[in-house]
């Protein structure tokens, strides 16, 4: 799975691409509520507070859904319903936890059981792609070689669209 990194731009560039539609979502509530979003389905991390067994029995279950994405981001977007409107904020919020989903189909997953429930609660058949972007992160060591790769990848990858996105927005400003 990428780092929060690479969950955390996703989620930038979908706050920036809304900013240039509806000026209203460059307000805080909004761009915070987006980041928050995409990494949403990484709550499921809460579960080590049940130890190590907990989580690789949680990781990447249900929380990692188009199911549950849709359902975790209606109460955030009637938080931001005033501000840029029920459907708007749903549709952005629900985009920024897919991002999170892709990103996590791509990565190099070695941690049995391989992939996650993509499609709950309609099945819970495991999706991973065979397209292997990130090389993955070691959870074991945290300061390693594997990781320092897995992020430099995300940033080559991430950052760039990122920048793109945000590119006209700064470019407004100046003029």
């Amino acid at each position: 799975m990428p780092t929060p990194v690479a969950h955390t731009l996703a989620g930038a560039s979908i706050a920036a691409l809304a900013a240039q539609r509806r000026p209203a979502a460059r307000s805080l509530p909004v761009v915070s509520a987006l980041l928050f979003a995409a990494n949403l389905p990484d709550c499921d991390y809460l579960s080590v507070l049940g130890g190590r067994e907990a989580l690789e029995r949680f990781h990447q279950g249900p929380f990692h859904s188009l199911g549950f994405v849709a359902l975790a981001t209606v109460p955030l977007a009637l938080l931001l319903r005033r501000r840029i409107g029920l459907a708007p904020a749903w549709l952005l919020l629900a985009g920024a936890g897919l991002t999170h989903l892709l990103l996590d189909l791509v990565v190099v997953d070695r941690w049995p059981p391989i992939g996650f429930p993509f499609f709950w609660p309609f099945t819970a058949k495991l999706f991973h792609s065979s397209l292997d972007i990130f090389p993955g992160i070691d959870r074991v060591s945290f300061l390693s070689l594997r990781n320092l790769r897995e992020l430099l990848a995300e940033l080559a990858w991430c950052l760039p669209i990122f920048l793109a996105t945000l590119w006209p927005l700064v470019r407004g400003r100046s003029r």
